[in-house]
């Protein structure tokens, strides 16, 4: 595996990824799911650039916390930025597997797209149950990345483009292990919901655009060629030229309660 370097670059396609259309209806989605009350203490593991803990801090009001924490340091200081001015908010580094807050003091513990990263994945489980209280939730949404769909005139080179992609996660299949993960660590009542993004235009602003750019950017350090990733995307960006396009990725948000 080959992390993603955060670097000035991929920051910034970071942030038009979270201002897209596609990633503000799934912060939406997910907001909705969590059913957030006045007065919630809320923490977001991997909490990134803030975008989702600053759609959290008006839900749980002024009498509320919303609380984040992430391994980088510079996407603590984004998010910082973000939610400046706000007194309910607040950010620091920290890993998932070793929460830096006392037991049994939060009422939720959320989580996107990062457990799919992680390498202890029991281990940062374990630190959900033990931060909630008795009857607090927790929600972990990741994406299948088995399940996308995506229209080329080159299956095969897609499938190696993608194959390559896949080496940036740690498990680009979580969700079909994660039920049985969340229930091992002690919660019950565990379900899972889809969250489906469709394209079926190019837009340059859509998800699956900006996505592009980040597996285009990558997968040269997995053995892919400049020149053949580059002919990749070439392919998906004449297809929506010529209204051939089609993006399909299955993401799944998984809801427990900690007894």
């Amino acid at each position: 595996m080959a992390n993603l370097e955060f670097d000035d670059e991929v920051s910034r396609v970071v942030e038009e990824f979270n201002a897209s259309a596609g990633a503000t209806m799934r912060r939406a989605r997910i907001l909705r799911a969590l059913g957030l009350k006045p007065g919630d203490r809320v923490l977001d593991v991997g909490s990134g650039p803030g975008n989702q803990a600053l759609d959290m801090s008006a839900a749980v009001g002024d009498t509320g916390q919303v609380h984040g924490v992430d391994a980088a340091e510079s996407g603590v200081e984004i998010a910082r930025q973000r939610c400046s001015g706000l007194d309910n908010v607040s950010f620091q580094v920290g890993e998932a597997s070793d929460l830096p807050f006392e037991d049994e003091i939060l009422d939720v513990v959320m989580s996107s797209q990062v457990f799919e990263y992680l390498e202890d994945v029991e281990g940062a489980l374990a630190e959900m149950f033990r931060v909630l209280k008795s009857g607090g939730r927790v929600l972990i949404h990741d994406t299948d990345w088995g399940a996308l769909l995506w229209h080329s005139s080159d299956p095969g080179r897609m499938a190696r483009v993608m194959e390559a992609w896949d080496a940036h996660l740690t498990d680009p299949h979580l969700p079909q292990t994660l039920r049985r993960k969340l229930a091992d660590a002690g919660f019950t009542g565990v379900r899972a919901e889809p969250i489906v993004q469709v394209e079926t235009s190019y837009d340059p602003t859509s998800v699956s655009a900006i996505l592009l750019k980040f597996i285009a950017g990558y997968v040269p350090s997995q053995g892919i060629s400049e020149d053949e990733a580059a002919a990749w995307a070439g392919d998906l960006e004449q297809l929506g030229a010529s209204g051939d396009y089609f993006f399909s990725s299955n993401e799944y948000m998984f809801m427990a309660t900690r007894p």
